[in-house]
């Protein structure tokens, strides 16, 4: 417990990390397409590039936490997400700078999947939706860092994925230095302990089976896609088919990260105070409703309102359900279900962008935008079946 405020600091520091990349792509994309000479569609293939290196990392997470233990990888895993931005900052073609993006994928699948699975042991549900806060932090900050650099210094995509590069690279060795503190009983790599409280532990195949597992592996594959893909394409819409201009674009996106970042703050505060499915029934409904905002384009602040709104709602969704996982399908089902909850997350983080980026480019960026709106909706109706499956 000595250490414990120090894990958490760290801890913050590496969601903050963590989040830094991922909005990178949506202001450097029109650049990077354009010096590469490809469609605007293919932003989609380094999501999805990206998404097959996490699904690699975090499918193995449970395995290599218990080989190697929590602290050395996290130290690996952030060197894998600063070698792999230093790969799209010398990348001389587009193979190079999506297989980067593989390798960025596979750092981050494993920082986020260890993380996340020794915070909903050690911390409470309090910080849960503080340590997204802090990811938050970290995916406003990277617009804000890539933006600067763009207007800076001619619009030099590159140096801005280099900073970002440097930072991470920092943060390794911050958990160099931090990595004995991580090590408890369960996470220790001197043992794999597979039962809990004397039972046998539940297995990957039989996880599966439970119903509500299901509809929330769906549940959390829709989410990512939405929060993904509005803060991957929302910069392009405006600047391509709205006529905003690149600095208010980069701030209005940088407004949506900063939105869900400032969100789980406020939240973590009311997750205490008020009924946790009630307020994420009234976020889902927010976060469809601003995604009709940001569909209905006749001004620019129809935009910027969408963008917000859709930000501070969906804020407290992901941290939440992870949360109220083990209420909802057992504590002994909830360690497989997290898992395959951060899988279905970033699969859906890859695949429905792209999917959106296809229809896209064949039908127009305004169908883009109902996409989004489109996978909201269904959102909303897929919380209301778990509700009635999990009562």
């Amino acid at each position: 417990m000595r250490t414990s405020g120090v894990l958490l600091f760290i801890a913050y520091l590496g969601f903050i990390s963590l989040g830094l990349p991922d909005a990178a792509h949506g202001i450097n994309w029109p650049f990077v397409r354009t010096e590469f000479g490809v469609p605007t569609g293919w932003l989609g293939l380094v999501i999805a590039a990206g998404g097959v290196g996490y699904l690699m990392s975090s499918f193995l997470v449970g395995y290599l936490m218990t080989r190697f233990g929590v602290g050395w990888l996290l130290v690996v895993s952030s060197l894998l997400v600063s070698f792999g931005l230093f790969g799209f900052y010398f990348s001389p073609s587009f193979i190079i700078f999506v297989l980067s993006s593989i390798v960025i994928g596979m750092g981050s699948g494993a920082i986020d999947a260890g993380l996340n699975a020794y915070a909903a042991e050690h911390f409470s549900t309090r910080h849960m939706n503080w340590l997204h806060a802090a990811f938050g932090v970290g995916a406003t900050a990277g617009p804000i860092i890539v933006t600067s650099v763009l207007v800076s210094f001619s619009q030099n995509w590159r140096l801005g994925y280099a900073v970002l590069a440097t930072i991470l690279f920092v943060m390794a060795v911050v958990f160099v230095f931090s990595r004995h503190l991580w090590e408890s009983e369960k996470h220790s790599p001197k043992k794999a302990d597979t039962k809990v409280d004397g039972t046998p532990a539940i297995t990957q195949l039989q996880a599966l089976k439970h119903p509500v597992i299901r509809f929330q592996i769906v549940f959390f594959f829709l989410y990512a896609g939405v929060e993904v893909g509005v803060g991957q394409w929302a910069f392009t819409v405006m600047t391509e088919s709205r006529n905003i201009s690149l600095a208010s674009a980069g701030t209005w996106v940088a407004v949506y990260w900063g939105a869900l970042a400032f969100g789980r703050a406020i939240f973590g505060f009311l997750v205490e105070r008020f009924s946790v499915d009630q307020l994420l029934r009234l976020c889902l409904i927010g976060v469809a409703l601003g995604a009709l905002s940001f569909t209905m384009s006749g001004t620019p602040y129809t935009s910027y309102f969408g963008l917000a709104l859709m930000g501070f709602c969906a804020a407290p969704i992901f941290p939440c359900m992870i949360s109220q996982t083990a209420a909802r399908v057992g504590k002994r089902y909830s360690v497989h279900a997290i898992g395959f909850q951060m899988s279905a997350a970033v699969f859906g983080a890859m695949t429905l962008p792209f999917l959106s980026g296809v229809i896209g480019g064949h039908f127009g960026l305004t169908l883009l935008t109902v996409s989004f709106l489109f996978y909201a909706l269904l959102l909303f109706g897929l919380f209301q079946v778990i509700l009635r499956r999990a009562a």
